[in-house]
């Protein structure tokens, strides 16, 4: 590894900071989704973490749902005290931690494999659509498993390197926390594993002793202790709950895995295909420059870094012999060990916020490559690359400047959260998903959110004889559940009320989001 210059550092900087300004973008036009807003479970009232500590009278939240821990719970548990849940607050941080890893990821190539690949495997993840755009809106969520991966990557190159047990302990402290944070992290556990075994066995083998499979053992339960306790507490619960196998449906999560290497998979997902009754126009230069650049560049909607991966894992048979072979099995392997248990595991797999969690490694294949060709090609490759990069994702941003989002990110939530506020509702009754956990966090609690179980008429009879509570559900067309609310409303024509509605929200394209609503009982 080179020492890193004060130009070097600069430059990591500047990419880093423009990482940052791109999400930036996104982040004022996207309503908070709801999964983004589970963070407020076990923060506020009316959402309530699945399991947690009582310590000396509070509550602590341990884990949110079977397999998602409380990490990034705690983290903005102190923010908050600071700052207003709000969109820039929820995602800022996300979106520096997500830079962060840029930095990470270099200082990993820089020690493996050197420092043109270092560059070109940043300058390629910097620019990565999926990658920028999963990362500003943390929904999944996967920002906090990169930085705990690629840290934990890098200290345990910095060990093979100097044999310092420091760096070995708290490698594994990481990977125990990406364990607590998210338990789908087995899976990239995992397919680190298979791939050092398969690609590294002699520098394995060399650190394969009592004492550092002690050290690592322990920092790693260390880490992990809060997920170990809850299913110690609730035996194996993550593992009952969420470990099973199923129809592979290889082609879906094939094809969701391709779309997200090239970009494509968050177009209808997360900004919406359609324009609406009112269309969104420029307002800002920046918006301009994005409209004029999607019509220069011809509207793409994938980018080349498929076809890039798929070209670079093939040259290995004129590469065998060079110092490209390595890295090139290694990022070839740890993706295919990583997306294996994702294709065997019902209900996985078929998300971009599970195929995501693969990167960067499919990017060490190309860094390794390009880094064998002269400098000049090499550096006309890579910003091709970046370039189609940075096309896919104007056009994102071209469509959410037209389009808006889609109703899971809508825009009307605050408008929704202004109007809930202002009417002093006893109960608020929520018959559908995708909203709930949103308005929770908006209003850090105080709105007397209640979940409509539509399985039972018991538990929905008090709420409909109440006039004083209110209901809110999408619109016909922008409905998750349909059939909640047309349970809601079946009950409520068999118990003799009245539905009456109160209002619409609009989002900012004029699109009818949501309905406000009440029932009145029918005096015959």
């Amino acid at each position: 590894m080179q020492r890193m210059t004060p130009w070097t550092q600069r430059g990591l900087i500047a990419v880093a900071v423009a990482f940052v300004a791109a999400g930036m973008l996104f982040v004022p036009r996207l309503g908070i989704e709801a999964d983004e807003a589970i963070v407020a479970n076990g923060l506020y009232d009316h959402g309530s973490a699945w399991y947690s500590w009582n310590i000396a009278g509070a509550e602590v939240p341990v884990m949110l749902i079977s397999y998602l821990g409380a990490v990034k719970t705690w983290f903005y548990k102190g923010l908050f005290i600071f700052a207003a849940p709000r969109p820039i607050v929820l995602r800022l941080p996300m979106l520096i931690f997500a830079a962060g890893t840029l930095w990470l990821f270099f200082e990993l190539l820089d020690r493996t494999i050197g420092r043109r690949a270092a560059w070109i495997g940043t300058l390629l993840l910097a620019t990565d659509t999926s990658y920028l755009l999963l990362n500003t809106a943390d929904y999944g969520p996967v920002t906090l498993q990169f930085v705990f991966k690629l840290a934990a990557m890098v200290l345990l190159v910095r060990f093979h390197q100097n044999t310092n047990k420091k760096d070995l302990a708290w490698a594994f402290i990481l990977l125990g926390l990406g364990m607590w944070d998210k338990a789908l992290f087995a899976w990239v556990l995992f397919g680190l594993a298979i791939a050092t075994i398969a690609v590294f066995p002699r520098e394995l083998r060399k650190h394969f002793n009592p004492a550092n499979i002690a050290v690592a053992a322990l920092a790693m339960l260390g880490g992990a202790l809060p997920l170990v306790i809850y299913n110690i507490a609730r035996p194996l619960e993550t593992l009952r709950s969420n470990a099973h196998l199923g129809r592979t449906e290889l082609p879906h999560k094939a094809d969701i895995l391709e779309q997200t290497m090239d970009g494509y998979v968050m177009f209808g997902f997360l900004t919406a295909g359609e324009p609406g009754p009112q269309p969104g126009e420029p307002t800002h230069w920046y918006h301009s420059l994005s409209l004029a650049v999607s019509r220069w560049t011809d509207r793409p909607h994938r980018n080349a870094m498929l076809v890039a991966a798929i070209a670079s894992v093939l040259s290995i048979v004129f590469l065998w012999k060079s110092q490209a072979r390595k890295p090139i099995l290694f990022g070839l392997i740890v993706c295919a060990a990583t997306w294996l248990p994702m294709v065997v595991t019902a209900g996985a797999g078929g998300a971009a916020h599970h195929a995501i969690l693969l990167w960067p490694f499919q990017l060490l294949p190309i860094a390794a490559v390009l880094a064998r060709i002269p400098a000049a090609p090499a550096a006309l490759v890579t910003a091709l690359l970046c370039g189609s990069n940075v096309a896919v994702t104007n056009q994102y941003y071209a469509d959410l400047i037209g389009n808006g989002p889609t109703v899971r990110w809508t825009d009307a939530m605050d408008p929704l959260d202004r109007y809930l506020t202002d009417l002093h509702a006893r109960k608020i009754v929520a018959a559908d998903w995708g909203f709930m956990e949103t308005m929770n966090l908006l209003s850090k609690g105080s709105l007397p959110l209640v979940y409509a179980d539509t399985g039972s008429d018991e538990s929905l009879n008090p709420l409909l004889s109440d006039p004083l509570n209110v209901f809110v559900a999408h619109t016909g067309g922008a409905a998750f559940h349909p059939q909640e609310r047309a349970a809601l409303e079946d009950l409520a024509r068999r118990e003799q009320y009245e539905e009456e509605p109160l209002t619409t929200i609009y989002d900012r394209n004029g699109r009818p989001t949501f309905d406000v609503f009440r029932f009145r009982k029918l005096h015959l």
